[in-house]
């Protein structure tokens, strides 16, 4: 199959198509006056200049099939039917006709060039034909180009029943455009329709399989949630045990081998805590408290709650926080939660060096106070490519972390979710080697 013409090769093509049966109208009228002339009158040089001219209009159609770009079709488009104007305006001096009568044959070009080329061309040409109706009083009066007729001898009959015949086949060819124009139109909607109707369709069963696998996600969840609840009872009671052996009297190699047992223990026990907290937040809608608390106090109890482990890295945890309280309304549990989960990825991706934390207020973006808070490091840092992901649930970027530290993954998506629902915003700058900042701002009222 061929390839179609680029657009521009047929721009002007398309645009007169619907009426180019007015081509065939005007030449037609041309060529049978000029008949008229030449075989009953006998003017062959009236008829010459009535038919001649008028083959310039049938250029029109190699004209518009043709490479040229639109601008260089009309233009080419001016020039024929000028000529073929001018050829016209000739005839009816030589006729002898009285401009009075000469001026009806200037009524059918604007007419023409209007539903052939355009409104703006048809006005242009109104005033081309004015400028002829003008020219032809002239020449009356000045005598410029004498007639070859009288005027008597004009077949005014003929000349009427010409006018009455194209007259008639303007209007067919105008009405059968419009009527191709309108089934066009019908055609085209009748299309859309169908496209609509098999859009709506495949919208419904796209919205049917969206809850299917946001039903199936629930369910899985729940599932886990379940799981995970069942495995916390026996868990509890295997640290519990565990923490009695502690106490008794064991030996060395007993001793190792119950502090691996209790550190086993607590992992796993961290990685169930957030397996269901992450469950709970996707599958039940969680209230937020709102209660007053002092933002400073909240901070100092969080990094006491790491301070342990962070001796015992010989990691340093700098607190910078403001002098006094910090009065704020808010959920303190929550916010606590995201401290927290951000201060114990600190200390376990940090071998050696510092923790800071700072919190301090500040104004948010839509002009309410809100809480900022910062937990920076000099740990291992994160991979650029990786920062995108780092806040979704099971992520790829969390695979080999999770292999040489433990944990679950699910730490910082359950604080994006809970910084969610508090209108908060939190986000993280990090470099390989140079450590990352980790940061949480969440509205309160002061």
């Amino acid at each position: 199959m061929a390839s179609p013409p680029p657009a521009h090769w047929v721009a002007g093509w398309v645009k007169y198509k619907r009426f180019s049966e007015l081509i065939y109208v005007s030449v037609a009228g041309h060529f049978a006056f000029a008949l008229a002339y030449g075989l009953y009158l006998g003017q062959w040089s009236i008829a010459a200049m009535l038919g001649l001219p008028a083959t310039l209009v049938l250029a029109l159609f190699p004209l518009f099939k043709s490479r040229l770009s639109p601008i260089s079709i009309r233009a080419c488009s001016y020039v024929m039917l000028l000529g073929n104007l001018a050829g016209l305006v000739l005839a009816l001096m030589w006729m002898g006709l009285t401009p009075s009568t000469a001026v009806w044959w200037l009524v059918w070009w604007p007419m023409f060039v209007a539903h052939l080329m355009g409104v703006v061309d048809g006005l242009i040409w109104t005033a081309i034909a004015l400028l002829s109706a003008v020219l032809m009083w002239q020449n009356q009066q000045h005598g410029w180009v004498q007639p070859l007729m009288r005027h008597e001898d004009n077949p005014l009959f003929i000349m009427q029943i010409g006018f009455l015949i194209i007259g008639a086949g303007f209007g067919i060819v105008v009405r059968r455009a419009y009527d191709r124009f309108g089934e066009e139109i019908d055609a085209n909607q009748r299309m859309i329709d169908r496209q609509n109707l098999s859009l709506e369709r495949r919208a419904v069963k796209l919205e049917s399989m969206l809850q299917a696998v946001q039903q199936s996600s629930l369910d899985r969840t729940r599932m886990f949630a379940q799981i995970s609840h069942e495995v916390r009872t026996p868990l509890n009671g295997i640290l519990g045990f565990t923490q009695l052996l502690k106490r008794g009297e064991l030996t060395n190699q007993q001793s190792l081998y119950v502090e691996q047992i209790d550190r086993c223990g607590d992992t796993l026990m961290q990685i169930v805590n957030d397996v269901l907290d992450f469950s709970r937040l996707e599958s039940h809608p969680t209230q937020l408290a709102s209660q007053r608390f002092d933002a400073v106090q909240l901070a100092h109890e969080a990094v006491d709650m790491v301070s342990s482990i962070a001796e015992q890295k010989g990691v340093s945890l700098i607190r910078e926080f403001p002098d006094g309280e910090i009065d704020a309304m808010g959920d303190p549990l929550r916010v606590k939660q995201v401290l927290l989960n951000l201060l114990a990825n600190a200390v376990k991706f940090t071998p050696h060096g510092e923790v800071s934390v700072r919190c301090r207020t500040m104004q948010a973006d839509d002009g309410q106070h809100a809480l900022y808070v910062e937990v920076q490091d000099s740990g291992i840092g994160i991979p650029h490519e990786a920062l995108c992901q780092l806040f979704q649930p099971f992520n790829k970027a969390s695979d080999s972390t999770i292999r040489q530290y433990g944990g679950s993954g699910l730490g910082l998506a359950i604080c994006k979710r809970l910084v969610d629902m508090m209108n908060g915003r939190i986000g993280v700058d990090s470099q390989p080697g140079c450590g990352s900042l980790f940061w949480f701002e969440v509205p309160i009222t002061e």
